[in-house]
């Protein structure tokens, strides 16, 4: 009830991570991150929104309000004459499956003059494994010229014969094979097959 209410309240806000290139030497995008500004319990992450707007079948609306902020607030970058940056989001197995997902995307797009480049959707491994479904929407999704990419790379199950498969142009790995870098050998080893991959 409260995240209905949130939704409805607009208490739900955006804060973006910068994605840094270090061959560029400059940030190239950003990721955005839900937070949810409760008006008693103040700044709650987005480990304390998603499970429950996920169990409530909320996450559509939630993840519907996401893409539209994020391209409403690249529109306000270019405004600003902040140029060349990608916006990532995160999506949930439950997005890909709904009939609307795609018109979600296109939409936001058109309505923010927003190039389908510059948006990434992120999703995990286990959302496109078995799901003929799910692939096909991110087909659809790619079509419009927006990046996908799989996020926390290495927890999954991945078969190397379906990823070649899918529409993927990114791999995120995930930060329990980073965060120990360069100290840790095996890390370094991992991220490096990973990034030849």
């Amino acid at each position: 009830q409260e995240l209905r209410r949130a939704l409805h309240n607009n208490e739900f806000v955006l804060h973006y991570q910068p994605q840094f290139s270090s061959d560029e030497q400059v940030v190239i995008g950003v990721e955005a991150l839900i937070r949810w500004q409760h008006p008693e319990l103040g700044l709650l992450s987005a480990a304390e929104v998603i499970p429950i707007a996920e169990n409530s079948g909320l996450i559509v609306d939630i993840g519907k309000w996401v893409i539209g902020e994020a391209c409403r607030q690249y529109s306000a970058w270019i405004d600003q004459g902040i140029h060349d940056l990608r916006i990532a989001v995160n999506m949930s197995v439950t997005q890909l499956r709904d009939p609307q997902f795609v018109s979600i995307v296109a939409n936001a797009l058109e309505s923010y003059n927003m190039p389908g480049n510059s948006l990434e959707l992120e999703v995990t491994e286990s959302s496109l494994q078995n799901s003929e479904r799910n692939v096909a929407a991110l087909r659809h999704i790619e079509s419009l010229g927006v990046t996908i990419s799989i996020d926390d790379f290495g927890t999954g199950y991945s078969c190397m014969s379906s990823l070649k498969m899918l529409p993927i142009h990114r791999l995120k790995i995930d930060q329990s094979f980073v965060k120990d870098i360069p100290g840790e050998q095996s890390d370094c080893a991992i991220a490096t097959a990973i990034i030849v991959l």
